[in-house]
Parts: structure tokens; sequence; C-alpha cells
């Protein structure tokens, strides 16, 4: 895949913003799923630099000290925007906190949505594997998350390999 300078700029800045995080269940250095979530996309040919961009940064705001204005600035308000609709700053238990962030996802731009469903494919993966005890839960508000965005998207969404995809991982991973 050819990297365009602003996908390139986006992981670099990414890294950096996630230096010395790690994954919560297992360990590894924060930048190996950003590339996941990247390459997801990729692999089903979504190759776009906004959207590649905005997947290296869909964390940064949720994760580190970057402003939604910073990403503005530095890569441009659709970058941005999509990331926007992407961070969880929803209130609340973590059951209202799921259904907040369903709705939310559910009237997304659709390349907010097609990130989105990366994200879930690579966490649902990684996290029912690594993580058996908050599989189930997690499991659970993804599904809940697709099923709200089906709703408002219907066949346009349900007939896409990417959101089969997400759901599958997210009924198999839960057997």
């Amino acid at each position: 895949m050819l990297v365009s300078a602003t996908i390139h700029d986006a992981r670099d800045f990414a890294i950096a913003k996630h230096h010395g995080q790690v994954r919560k269940h297992d360990g590894r250095p924060y930048i190996v799923h950003l590339d996941a979530v990247a390459a997801v996309l990729a692999e089903y040919g979504y190759k776009g630099a906004d959207i590649l961009a905005a997947a290296f940064l869909h964390d940064t705001v949720e994760k580190s000290d970057t402003s939604i204005e910073e990403l503005s600035q530095k890569f441009g308000e659709s970058i941005a925007e999509l990331v926007y609709w992407l961070t969880d700053s929803e209130k609340g238990t973590r059951t209202s906190r799921a259904i907040q962030a369903a709705w939310r996802l559910s009237r997304a731009p659709w390349n907010a949505k097609l990130i989105k469903l990366a994200d879930i494919i690579d966490n649902g993966m990684a996290i029912a594997s690594h993580d058996p005890a908050f599989g189930p839960t997690f499991l659970d508000e993804k599904r809940l998350c697709l099923k709200k965005m089906a709703e408002v998207e219907t066949s346009r969404l349900l007939r896409l390999p990417l959101f089969q995809k997400a759901a599958n991982v997210t009924e198999s991973a839960s057997l």
C-alpha cells in the first residue's frame, strides 16, 4: 500500500501521543492496535488518506492530551471530524455509556462507521482472546453498537463485508 504523507504523519503523531501506552489486555505497545485497525480497513479496500489517517488518530483524544482543535489544525477538519465521532466522551454507568456510544455511532458519518467496524474487529478478537473475564461485556456492548448502526443504515451496512466480519467477531468470540 502506498502511504501518503498524511497517513504517515498521522501514524507518527499517534506513536508520539501514545508513547509508553500499552494495550491493557496483552501489554503490547498501543500502536499495534492502530496498525491493525488501519490494516483491516486496507484489507477491505478502504485506502483513502482521510480514513486511514483517522484510523491512526481515532484514540488520541480519548487516551492522550490531544484535542479535536489540535487535530483539525494539524490534519484538517475532515479527519478531525472523524476522530470526534469516534471519541468516547459519554458519562454515566458502563451500561449508559455503551448505549450513548451506540446512539452516537449510529449517526456518525459513513467513514467513521467503517473505522469503528475495523476497531471492533481488532479489539473484539484481542479482548476475547486475552481477557476472557471482560470479553463478554465488551462484545455485548459492541453488538449493541452494530445493532444501532444497522438500524440507521439498514441494508447498506448489513451487506457490507466489513460489517459482516465485525458481526461475526462479536458473535464467534463470545462463544
